[in-house]
């Protein structure tokens, strides 16, 4: 009895290989920006929870934006105040940067966030894969 001897065409085998990666990788990007979008909701929620309650006009006024690229997201407020001169003036960069009437926290709540929206990220990728 002699040996079979099969030929495999690795070009073809390589080039299936590749197609079911490339739809893999185009899931994952999928869910990675629809996880984006959770990370936003859980700032923006927290950034809320953390704005001045004088009115409640600011905190009402946090806003998330779709930038080009599908994995970035730019969150803003959009309540702003008159200066003396009549310029509309970002509320946000006043509490944020003032030296006289300042009360910093976005940048305090964006960092204690990072972990919360990280598993946000997660847990809606592992839904979607």
């Amino acid at each position: 009895m002699g040996a079979i001897e099969i030929k495999v065409n690795t070009a073809s085998l390589q080039s299936a290989i590749e197609d079911i990666l490339r739809d893999y990788g185009d899931v994952v990007y999928e869910a990675t920006a629809e996880g984006i979008k959770a990370a936003e909701k859980v700032l923006i929620k927290n950034l809320k929870a953390a704005s001045p309650k004088r009115s409640g006009k600011f905190a009402k006024g946090w806003k998330g934006k779709a930038s080009r690229d599908k994995l970035m997201r730019y969150v803003g407020n959009t309540t702003t105040v008159t200066d003396k001169k009549g310029n509309e003036i970002p509320l946000a960069n006043i509490l944020e940067y003032s030296t006289t009437r300042g009360k910093p926290f976005i940048k305090k709540t964006h960092e204690a966030s990072i972990d919360e929206m990280a598993r946000a990220v997660v847990e809606t990728i592992k839904r979607e894969v």
